[in-house]
């Protein structure tokens, strides 16, 4: 499936009217992450990420306005990519950090997403569908269009065949990153986000 056809399909699957987030419900999500000891060497992994309306207007009411990414520029005059525009490029820290998205306080904390530098979770990492129900159920609270409303996620992956059968299908299809992106594509192709 190419990216236009999962993103079409996500769309029509979630694509309701965008409703009130729902800040109490987002921070409850946001403690119910384990905890890791960072040793601070992810900013390399810090790219342009999208996240749900109430998560970018926390951003943005400390001053900092968010945009996709901003470009790395090199001592020649090149470019080394796109960072996320929270990296403060001098001292390699995020500027955002108490108020990051959910895409961002997951990473290292699932496998699809392990912190590269051996950083990991207290109690071990959260499988992939878990990964993905955060990310989905952080877009609903936040008032995204499109996210499932997350007892219909849950209840999609509470029964074990039907959880196993996706984490299959997630390693052999598409992997959580690219899940990521997909449901990332859909928040910005969606009119009035």
């Amino acid at each position: 499936m190419e990216l236009d056809d999962a993103v079409a399909l996500v769309t029509e699957l979630a694509g309701g009217p965008v409703r009130a987030p729902n800040p109490k419900k987002l921070d409850e999500l946001y403690l119910s992450l384990p905890r890791m000891k960072c040793i601070g060497e992810c900013a390399s992994a810090c790219g342009p990420v999208r996240l749900s309306p109430l998560e970018q207007r926390r951003i943005e009411s400390r001053g900092h306005r968010w945009v996709d990414g901003h470009t790395i520029p090199m001592a020649d005059g090149g470019s080394a990519g796109t960072a996320c525009s929270a990296l403060d490029l001098s001292r390699l820290v995020c500027q955002v950090y108490e108020d990051r998205p959910m895409v961002c306080r997951i990473w290292g904390l699932i496998e699809a997403l392990a912190c590269p530098w051996g950083c990991r979770p207290e109690g071990g990492f959260l499988d992939d569908v878990e990964g993905l129900r955060l990310l989905n159920a952080a877009l609903w609270y936040g008032g995204a269009a499109v996210a499932l409303e997350p007892t219909v996620y849950e209840r999609l992956t509470a029964d074990p065949e039907k959880r196993a059968a996706l984490l299959k299908f997630l390693e052999r299809g598409r992997p959580v990153r690219e899940e990521a992106v997909i449901l990332q594509a859909t928040i910005t192709r969606r009119p009035g986000l």
